[in-house]
């Protein structure tokens, strides 16, 4: 019985160191390459351009900016282009230049042509604006009715002061001839 067991224990043993020295064979793992990270540069949206356009407008002279309105009005006021169209309006609506007209580029996007529903950004900041410039339309018409109401009441005020002085000098007179 002893060398029974001590065969088994040889077996056992062998069975260890063999299953402790046998390695399986494993595919070697393939090399990981590294992914090359890609920016997908989108095209510029028209709306971009506009706002760069825009931007680069405020750093411009007066003098740049009146050669900049001459070229846009002769290019681009019957132009199909929206950018173009668009573009001209924000020379027209700057402030402090002779040729600012808020109606004259309002007519200009209200009478535009209906080729512009491939920008749609545009299309949307066309809408905004034309609907900005109907309120400040709609705003300047109300401040001038209000400052003729306030310029025919002050002739009233001026018309009542010279009366209330010609009462004044009535009375004036009267008191003297009253005290002897």
């Amino acid at each position: 019985m002893t060398s029974i067991l001590k065969l088994l224990a040889g077996l056992t043993i062998f069975a260890v160191t063999a299953g402790c020295v046998y390695q399986p064979i494993q595919p070697a793992p393939e090399p990981v390459e590294k992914e090359e990270i890609q920016f997908i540069q989108a095209p510029e949206d028209d709306l971009v351009e506009l706002m760069r356009y825009f931007d680069a407008l405020q750093g411009k002279t007066k003098a740049e900016i009146l050669e900049e309105y001459n070229y846009a009005n002769s290019h681009y006021r019957e132009s199909t282009n929206l950018l173009q169209r668009l573009k001209l309006m924000l020379l027209l609506l700057l402030p402090d230049t002779g040729f600012q007209s808020n109606r004259v580029a309002l007519g200009l996007m209200e009478n535009s042509p209906a080729q512009f529903e491939s920008m749609p950004a545009a299309i949307t900041f066309k809408d905004l604006l034309v609907m900005l410039l109907k309120r400040q339309k709609a705003a300047n018409v109300q401040i001038e009715n209000l400052s003729e109401k306030l310029r025919s009441t002050e002739a009233e005020v001026e018309m009542l002061k010279s009366k209330i002085d010609a009462i004044k000098h009535i009375e004036k007179q009267l008191m003297r001839k009253i005290t002897p």
